[in-house]
């Protein structure tokens, strides 16, 4: 019994390190200097190698309890730390995909100008090229560069702009491209897919997923260092730096996983299809992605 509880307690232990144990540990400790030094000793490194060696040499040796109770109070405030960052990792989350209500509107409206506007450029530079490359003195001047018109449009959103975000609007070009395409509505459709995917596929897929969580879940850490910057500027820059990392790593990661969402629904949707009693040959329709739609949201 002894031994299956050490090992227990030891693949705890390991998962704990391993998630959130460590980031919490470097913030109670990082949140300990700046209790001590402040802003108006931010720099007093001495100051601190001071306290450190006064804790561990200037005082008699703390009993067993005494370390049992300090060791208590550091894994109880990492994982205080930990739950905060989590649930910031879900408000994040939200943040970056969701509408933001009223609040979003006016943000929303903004980028869907700016992608018009964009579009625009564009498609008048696809005009201007096709006649000038028709005309006879096509050959003289530059032609406009229409790839960089298109990345400019893409760098506002893939498709019509819906949410306040490029992060948001990155997963709902996903759904609309499926439905442009297939004619299938992909937020029915994905939870009987997902059921069909064969392991090899959903790796990868959970895998995208557990990085856009870290991305998110960054960006909560650099939210809980601005706050310690209150009382130390150092730690405000470290949560700065924290939230850019995440927000940059978060609209890579979206990328992915809209992608291997897209790949899937590509590979997959035959295989759909003939499950719920519409199989198909040949290539996949809209009028098919309409009529399984149909079958999934149960319409009469």
């Amino acid at each position: 019994m002894n031994a299956v509880i050490a090992s227990l307690g030891g693949k705890l232990a390991e998962r704990w390190l391993a998630g959130l144990a460590l980031p919490g540990v470097v913030f109670v400790a990082v949140a300990a200097v700046a209790g001590r030094l402040g802003h108006a000793q931010w720099w007093d490194l001495w100051l601190l190698a001071r306290e450190v060696d006064r804790l561990a040499l200037g005082s008699p040796a703390p009993g067993t309890g005494a370390a049992l109770l300090i060791v208590l109070g550091v894994v109880l405030a990492s994982v205080v730390a930990a739950t905060a960052a989590q649930s910031l990792e879900r408000l994040v989350v939200a943040l970056w995909t969701q509408g933001w209500g009223r609040a979003g509107e006016a943000v929303t409206r903004r980028r869907r100008r700016r992608w018009h506007a964009a579009v625009d450029r564009y498609e008048n530079a696809l005009r201007d090229k096709a006649r000038r490359l028709r005309s006879a003195d096509g050959a003289t001047g530059a032609l406009p560069d229409t790839q960089a018109l298109a990345r400019a449009c893409d760098r506002i959103a893939l498709t019509e702009p819906d949410r306040p975000t490029w992060i948001g609007d990155r997963m709902v070009a996903t759904a609309v491209r499926v439905r442009d395409c297939y004619g299938l509505d992909l937020a029915a459709a994905w939870p009987r897919l997902w059921l069909l995917l064969p392991e090899e596929t959903r790796d990868p897929l959970a895998l995208a997923q557990v990085d856009f969580t870290a991305a998110a879940r960054r960006v909560g850490w650099g939210l809980l260092y601005l706050a310690l910057g209150l009382l130390w500027w150092p730690a405000a820059v470290i949560g700065l730096g924290l939230c850019v990392a995440g927000w940059r790593n978060g609209r890579g990661t979206v990328s992915v996983l809209a992608d291997l969402v897209e790949a899937a629904v590509d590979l997959h949707v035959r295989a759909l299809a003939a499950a719920l009693g519409h199989p198909t040959d040949g290539i996949f329709g809209t009028a098919d992605g309409q009529a399984v739609t149909v079958l999934l949201r149960k319409d009469r």
